[in-house]
């Protein structure tokens, strides 16, 4: 789950830009432009953005967080900026001694990893959106699935998987739903060209999806899409902020993201592995990446 995740995690920054964008088009279409207008003025959103190794992130009370990541949409330039933080970085957690920062979900949630984050980095991002590989699912599904055409038969089953993974897709052009679209981004084995293969495919998966998401008949289905986002995640951004900035980023494609991992090193300290931030580094990203 963990490899699945930090693939993925760009598709599901998009996805929900794009749903949400959606249903600020939809309102607009009604004729509540105060729910669906853009802001003028391109107002930024950061946030905190966790994939978590949970089926279900509302009852992840054990769990840790998989994919650790922070998101700044900026309105004006209608560019979204991701950096990624790696879930072994070894930093201070409130009211624990240093450890891996993603323990920080087990400890507190969300809220205490986004404080973690913030302790870390020195921002003062006030949002989180925490999900798990459902609500992707439940997106493909309700748009009628996507359309891409399958390099290979692809088959491969692993009970001990979190979630369990059972993959049985034929080769050719097909239209996927939901649980095979995440066993077709999820399957790593037979590539021709190895992982290449793969990027390659999820990539073709990218495009096909936003211009499903673009098509006109999407827009019926905003309040459905809407639904996704509340049912599958857990987060604190209140829904019309979120549908207002989204709402500017209209027409975003793959090209429009930029992502890149927080500088640092791997390190071995008393037997155990962790990635060591570089701080000066961090700083000069932070600022390149408009979060400071």
């Amino acid at each position: 789950m963990k490899t699945f995740f930090k693939a993925f995690i760009t598709t599901i920054v998009v996805i929900l830009l794009l749903a949400l964008a959606a249903v600020a088009g939809y309102f607009y279409f009604l004729g509540n432009e105060d729910e669906g207008k853009t802001d003028e003025a391109g107002e930024n959103l950061q946030f905190l953005m966790l994939g978590v190794d949970s089926l279900d992130s509302k009852k992840a009370d054990n769990a840790r967080s998989d994919t650790i990541m922070i998101v700044n949409v900026d309105g004006k330039s209608k560019k979204v900026n991701i950096i990624s933080i790696p879930r072994d970085t070894y930093t201070k957690i409130k009211g624990y001694k240093k450890t891996k920062i993603n323990h920080s979900f087990k400890y507190g949630g969300s809220e205490l990893t986004l404080d973690t984050v913030n302790n870390l980095l020195g921002t003062d991002i006030k949002y989180y959106v925490t999900v798990d590989y459902r609500f992707v699912e439940d997106v493909v599904n309700k748009i009628g699935g996507v359309t891409v055409d399958v390099p290979l038969d692809m088959k491969y089953e692993d009970p001990t998987a979190d979630p369990p993974l059972k993959i049985d897709i034929k080769e050719g052009r097909q239209t996927l739903k939901g649980y095979d679209a995440i066993g077709f981004l999820r399957f790593r084995k037979g590539y021709k060209d190895a992982d290449l293969g793969r990027v390659k495919a999820q990539q073709q998966f990218m495009s096909a999806l936003l211009s499903k998401m673009k098509e006109p008949k999407t827009l019926i289905k905003a309040p459905l899409l809407l639904g996704s986002y509340i049912n599958y995640s857990e987060n604190n951004i209140p829904v019309k902020k979120l549908i207002k900035v989204a709402a500017n980023m209209r027409g975003i494609n793959t090209e429009d993201i930029t992502t890149n991992t927080l500088p640092g090193s791997p390190k071995y300290m008393g037997g155990v592995s962790y990635f060591v931030p570089n701080e000066k580094k961090i700083k000069v990203m932070l600022l390149e990446y408009n979060f400071k």
